[in-house]
């Protein structure tokens, strides 16, 4: 399988070489004030990739605007809101409720929406007028752009990019050889480096990108089991109840091998593996399957992310045994000194 990877990935070489440049030269319109940059009265930090998802974005915002929040600021998310089925923009919080549905809001602002405090998200594609709206009705003094480091219109002050320890940066690839979103050039925008699904950096990785960017901050940001939720009544489940249970994880998740290697550390004794696209929209029939593979394995339960959660059709209440497992991030001292280090203090004083 390595070596037909290997053989895709030489056929699609030039592709990549093509994409490389209409990236950087993207970038390079950007760089030169050719292409806009909006520059906002309040700060802005963007949260993003390199690369294509699956890196633990969604629990690191979740953290971050927990973090804020605890240092006085009004925190405000702006996201794009991907495959939501609404158009324009929804205001998913307006900093007290929820506001919008999951097909509304998109699955991962809505997310961010239930499990963060007194914050105001805005799903709209262009990020720019989202922030606006968040400055001008919610009074907002400090703004977090998901999913925004190639999301170059909207000037910011701080760029933290995550990379997934799993994944050896000296064999990636641009777009569609590889994961790459842009090329390595694109690292010198970022501030911030966070190595996820690790309690350590390894030399090789820690050489690698501080060649690429010498005044790179670069941390840890472990992503560990929050809690495991019984889907139909809502109670917590002790860990102890996977060991060597029969497990059916499913899910649609950019990079769904971090999600399986983390049932992996509930130690059960033995993982039955399901794929989805992306954000894909769970169907009735995608529930049947499910059920009728976890019987025929003698599955005890059934195991699948928040995200997809948010994407579930009513027929799943009839599953007795789902499960849904929590992510969580939790940021270093060093991580919230590099923060607020580079932002400036609370600020009451907003644009109407």
């Amino acid at each position: 399988m390595f070596h037909w990877f290997r053989y895709i990935s030489f056929l699609l070489w030039p592709l990549s070489q093509i994409y490389r440049l209409i990236m950087d030269l993207r970038n390079f319109l950007y760089d030169h004030s050719i292409l806009k940059i909006t520059k906002l009265p309040i700060p802005v930090i963007a949260v993003g990739n390199i690369t294509l998802g699956g890196t633990g974005k969604t629990p690191l915002v979740i953290a971050l605007s927990s973090f804020l929040e605890s240092k006085g600021f009004k925190v405000g998310v702006v996201t794009r809101g991907y495959r939501r089925k609404s158009k324009g923009q929804v205001v998913v919080k307006d900093g007290k409720a929820v506001l919008a549905s999951p097909s509304d809001a998109g699955d991962e602002p809505y997310l961010i929406a239930c499990k963060s405090g007194n914050i105001v998200v805005i799903a709209d594609a262009n990020r720019v007028e989202a922030a606006r709206s968040a400055i001008k009705k919610y009074h907002c003094n400090v703004l977090i752009a998901d999913d925004a480091f190639q999301h170059r219109a909207l000037a910011r002050n701080i760029d933290i990019v995550l990379w997934d320890s799993y994944s050896n940066p000296a064999k990636a690839a641009v777009i569609p050889a590889g994961r790459l979103r842009e090329s390595w050039r694109g690292l010198r925008r970022a501030d911030i480096l966070l190595i996820t699904r690790s309690a350590e950096i390894s030399d090789p990785i820690r050489s690698f990108f501080q060649k690429k960017q010498p005044d790179l901050f670069i941390d840890v940001l472990p992503l560990s089991i929050g809690k495991i939720i019984h889907y139909n009544s809502g109670e917590e489940i002790a860990p102890e109840m996977i060991r060597n249970k029969k497990v059916l994880g499913f899910c649609g998740l950019g990079n769904p091998v971090q999600f399986f290697n983390t049932i992996g550390y509930l130690n059960p004794a033995s993982i039955t593996e399901n794929i989805f696209p992306d954000h894909h929209k769970y169907s009735e029939g995608d529930v049947d399957s499910l059920v009728r593979e976890s019987v025929e394995k003698g599955c005890d339960y059934l195991i699948t992310t928040e995200k997809d959660a948010m994407n579930f059709p009513a027929s799943v209440k009839t599953i007795t045994n789902l499960l849904i497992l929590q992510i969580s991030s939790d940021l270093s001292k060093k991580i919230k000194a590099a923060i607020i280090q580079k932002l400036p203090p609370v600020s009451d004083k907003f644009i109407g």
